[in-house]
């Protein structure tokens, strides 16, 4: 029984471990796909709400239409900023870089223009990029001219900084733009290997700074009481930090962009508009303003998760909102969170699957993969928590698939399994009736009528001590088999061996209307089976032994006792212990098999029986009537000599008439001598002649101290 579960849970250790490291090393196909459960994430959550303090100003087509095409003069632009920042905005951010001189004779005319207005604007952040494709010994190290830094660089013990990409060769504006700018700040995104913008690089080494990227420069200039700060520990970046405002970053300073949507979520406005003044300034009152190209002929466009031709300005503006906002994705910087959802979805599944079959199982699993697919998504949507979606639905489906190919290919060795081992308890045509309905033996218990058998060895212990133990083994063994056989005969099931004890049960597992004479029929056939064995024991100069029995009958609970793991059938229940009891009390009658009332009342008249008393046991207040199994009907002939002279004696004793009552068991020894409930009667008989009992005297035998 414990292989039901124990192999499962096996197979799904086995899938979450395999799974598990596959996550771990950051195995590739793995993480592709967990790439694309997170863009289906965003997808489902939908478009949302941007934030209406970031403005994008667009050069459009439509701009490039009215006013030319790109790039436009050096007038133009500053004219563009300068009337943008008319509107007094909270900053200006150029995702544009103006790196070469404007040429003919009129050119530094042209560009002293556009370095007027951006030095006049006091708040504009230029943007700038590093070439990562230019190899710094065909185009020297770019100086560090300038370029916005975390002003606060902090290093643990150990720290290592080389997780952060190091810039080399800046693709700047011109020395005297970048000058006059309020700050500067690159525009680098890195794509992943599937081409798909899914995070901004919030920091690279360039000398010996750390830059900041366009979005945390505009912000270093718009919050001077909000100092940006990078702390490096052993494994790369530990926290990025805007005053109190922490971004959820990754050890290579890369953290989740959290998309509000497609092309044009924010607020655009056309920078022809603003141009031509068809945009009042006033709409960039107090704003954070992100300038740059969304004109398909530029190509200024990204593949993003929600779009695949987002403009690049927008990704920008979608920092700042993130920001803003305090509205991140965060996702576990270490595995072991995804690896403990992996672990404990294939362990639910692994303790589950094996109580199910066919449609059952498939539904399980189908509902604890959606459901944890449902609630990820939810801690997504709800918390911004990015949690392994296809590892753990991996895991799920492996487990199933692995635990019901086990079944299938191991169902029928199962049910022969299970039918041996139902074979030690029960005849051979139950175990088989009940390896075909596994789930009559549930667990837990269920109360009905049943009969109930103890039996033991007088005297066995002293006995055993005259022989060697290699014979008592062997005496044990066929004595414990040939009882077994008495069992099985009469379709019982054997409860357990306690010593030399048997304990049977009938009614159970399978119902039987005639379970008490099938029990008594059984207590029979196990005292003609003890000549039997006594008849071969003497050939081998072994000990006779001697048995004694205890029948009762009435509800018992029955059933898987123990846990789910370990199959305990068994019964339990005052019933129960009532039949231990007159088992036990056999020694002070001398007799060998006692049946309580409720079992003789349940065998009508298949039985020749003789009333033996009326006895109170440990446990039970009210008396019990019990009597002696003598033999099926059709023996009456050979009992009755013994039979009339113990019931006159018996109602002889119960009158208080001793010396009646003592002629009576007389002649009952006469007929059969030894007569061990005789025997017990004469004794009683004698003492209370001498000493009578008082008024109250029942004729009850009180076994308090029976086992």
């Amino acid at each position: 029984m414990r292989s039901r579960w124990l192999i499962p849970l096996c197979v799904a250790l086995a899938m979450a471990g395999a799974l598990g490291a596959l996550r771990a090393v950051g195995f590739r196909p793995l993480a592709a796909l967990e790439a694309r459960a997170f863009d289906a994430r965003l997808t489902l959550r939908g478009k949302q709400a941007a934030s209406d303090e970031v403005v994008v100003v667009s050069v459009d087509d439509a701009s490039l239409a009215e006013i030319g095409r790109w790039p436009w003069t050096r007038p133009q632009v500053g004219d563009l900023l300068a009337r943008i920042n008319a509107g007094a905005p909270k900053v200006i951010g150029v995702d544009l870089v103006q790196s070469e001189p404007t040429a003919g004779s009129a050119g530094a005319q042209d560009d002293t223009a556009l370095v007027d207005s951006v030095r006049a604007a006091r708040r504009i952040v230029l943007g700038y990029y590093f070439d990562f494709r230019r190899a710094v010994q065909d185009d020297p190290e770019s100086p560090y001219d300038g370029e916005s830094a975390y002003a606060l660089v902090q290093r643990s013990p150990g720290a290592d900084d080389n997780a952060v990409r190091q810039g080399r060769v800046a693709v700047r504006n011109l020395p005297a733009l970048s000058a006059a700018a309020a700050g500067l700040g690159y525009f680098n995104f890195m794509p992943e290997s599937d081409g798909l913008y899914r995070r901004a690089t919030l920091a690279i080494r360039f000398h010996d700074r750390v830059v900041l990227p366009l979005s945390l420069a505009m912000l270093q200039f718009a919050w001077p009481d909000r100092p940006t700060a990078i702390r490096f520990g052993p494994l790369g970046v530990e926290s990025v930090r805007i005053g109190d405002i922490q971004l959820p970053v990754r050890p290579d300073g890369q953290m989740l962009i959290n998309y509000r949507g497609p092309a044009h979520t924010f607020h655009y406005v056309s920078a022809a508009d603003v141009l031509t003044g068809r945009t009042p300034p006033e709409v960039f009152r107090d704003k954070y303003v992100v300038l740059g190209i969304s004109a398909i002929a530029v190509a200024d466009i990204r593949a993003t998760p929600v779009d695949g031709s987002l403009p690049g300005v927008e990704i920008h503006a979608t920092l700042l909102d993130n920001i803003l906002r305090r509205e991140f994705i965060a996702q576990p910087t270490w595995s072991g969170p995804d690896l403990l959802v992996i672990l404990a979805l294939s362990l639910l599944l692994g303790a589950a699957l094996p109580f199910t079959r066919g449609f059952a199982s498939a539904a399980l699993a189908a509902v604890v993969i959606v459901g944890y697919l449902a609630l990820s998504q939810y801690l997504f949507t709800h918390a911004g928590l990015v949690l392994a979606a296809v590892s753990p639905a991996l895991a799920g489906a492996l487990t199933y698939t692995a635990i019901s190919l086990h079944h299938f290919l191991t169902v029928d060795r199962e049910n022969r399994r299970t039918r041996r081992t139902l074979e030690m308890y029960l005849s051979p045509a139950l175990a088989r009736y009940l390896s075909e309905r596994p789930e009559m033996l549930r667990l837990g218990g269920e109360k009905s009528e049943r009969s109930v058998l103890f039996s033991d060895l007088q005297g066995f212990t002293k006995m055993s001590e005259g022989l060697a133990p290699e014979q008592l083994v062997l005496l044990l063994n066929e004595y414990l088999g040939d009882m077994t056989d008495c069992v099985f005969g009469e379709d019982g099931m054997l409860d357990k061996y306690v010593g030399d004890g048997v304990m049977a049960v009938w009614g159970a597992p399978v119902a039987q209307a005639d379970h008490a004479l099938r029990a008594c029929r059984s207590a029979l056939a196990m005292v003609d089976k003890l000549a039997v064995i006594n008849a071969r024991n003497a050939a081998r100069g072994w000990p006779t032994l001697r048995v004694r029995i205890g029948l009762n009958s009435g509800p018992m609970v029955f059933g898987n006792m123990g846990s789910a793991g370990h199959l305990s059938l068994t019964v339990m229940g005052d019933n129960v212990n009532l039949g231990a009891r007159l088992e036990g009390i056999n020694k002070y009658y001398g007799s060998t098999i006692i049946a309580s009332e409720a079992t003789v009342v349940a065998c009508g008249d298949a039985l020749v029986l003789r009333e033996l008393d009326r006895v109170r046991v440990r446990g039970r207040a009210q008396a019990v009537r019990i009597y002696e199994v003598l033999g099926l009907r059709g023996s009456e002939a050979r009992w009755a000599p013994v039979l009339e002279p113990f019931a006159r004696g018996l109602a002889a004793f119960r009158n208080r008439d001793w010396d009646t009552a003592r002629a009576a068991f007389e002649a009952t020894l006469r007929a059969k001598p030894q007569d061990g409930p005789s025997e017990f009667y004469l004794r009683k008989c004698e003492k209370f002649a001498q000493t009578p009992p008082d008024a109250t005297w029942e004729a009850v035998t009180s076994f308090e101290e029976a086992g």
